[in-house]
């Protein structure tokens, strides 16, 4: 059985964890990518649209695609995307001029104390109690490996470090989280598209949200930044130079893998639409990028 065959099964049968009809592990994996990440956002919330959350036995999601799915389990996934345009959001969260102030250039406390907790409501107990487990993935800074944080999920605070720690944009977030005696770095560094860890836990079908359009190939990172980069990792965390330096090749290894495996299915970004940078913070092109993945979720889910 293919994976949307499974889902729209599963749908039809009004199927929920714990008495499911079927042998199948249904995992859904949510790709970051910072400000890309209103692809996926309007991915995740047609499948919220469409009463699909329940479906699945476990999400997985890195960078923002773990807040993505932490909001699709709080059940409220539409109204917490909204925030992606709300004048008083990205601005605050995204400052490039703040580095002069030697602060965050990306505020992930801010987003996640103040604009999804105290302006946006997120209820972490919800995401906690949901049957379906949220898996965010970061990387161990210390063993410059994959770490699934979801050992570490006790209560709404660890909850919310586990989400700033992975999505810690090195240089970019300021100082490393720690959790449960790790320190974390952002999951895109050793895995941005969560699709492996659910295999290795055992899925057997996997629907996978992109944050990438389909004709938009791998790119190595502008020598400028990969010097930066190094840098900060040489000095901060020098086990994840490996992972930082083998990004492009593992990112084209993926997209080869997710075209061919059939227990895999990936939602893309359609091609032509606009390019959004892992900082953008205009809200007429974010509001437009969340329209465009919810229609590419839409129309796989007709077509396919």
């Amino acid at each position: 059985m293919r994976v949307l065959e499974l889902v729209r099964e599963r749908a039809r049968q009004g199927s929920v964890p714990g008495a499911r009809k079927d042998p199948y592990r249904l995992a859904l994996a949510i790709e970051g990518g910072g400000s890309r990440g209103t692809y996926s956002s309007g991915m995740a919330v047609e499948l919220e649209r469409r009463g699909l959350s329940q479906v699945f036995d476990d999400v997985y999601g890195s960078s923002m695609g773990a807040i993505t799915a932490a909001w699709l389990l709080s059940g409220k996934a539409e109204h917490g995307a909204s925030y992606w345009w709300y004048p008083e959001t990205m601005p605050n969260v995204i400052r490039p001029r703040a580095v002069l102030r030697r602060k965050p250039v990306v505020d992930l406390e801010f987003l996640m104390d103040q604009v999804y907790q105290r302006w946006a409501g997120l209820d972490f107990g919800a995401v906690l109690e949901n049957p379906v487990r949220l898996h965010p993935i970061a990387t161990d800074a210390d063993r410059g490996e994959v770490l699934d944080l979801l050992p570490y999920l006790e209560n709404g605070e660890t909850l919310k470090l586990a989400l700033r720690g992975s999505a810690g944009l090195p240089l970019l977030a300021g100082p490393l989280i720690q959790l449960g005696g790790r320190r974390l770095l952002d999951g895109g560094l050793t895995e941005a598209v969560p699709f492996h860890s659910a295999l290795r836990d055992g899925a057997t079908h996997v629907l996978v949200l992109r944050t990438r359009r389909a004709d938009e190939p791998a790119k190595t990172p502008p020598r400028v930044e990969d010097l930066a980069v190094t840098t900060f990792l040489r000095r901060t965390a020098p086990a994840t130079l490996p992972a930082w330096r083998t990004r492009p090749a593992r990112r084209h290894a993926d997209d080869e893998e997710l075209r061919s495996a059939e227990n895999l299915t990936q939602v893309l970004v359609p091609t032509g639409a606009p390019e959004v940078s892992r900082l953008a913070v205009d809200p007429v092109l974010l509001h437009r990028a969340f329209d465009l993945g919810a229609e590419a979720m839409a129309n796989a889910l007709t077509e396919s």
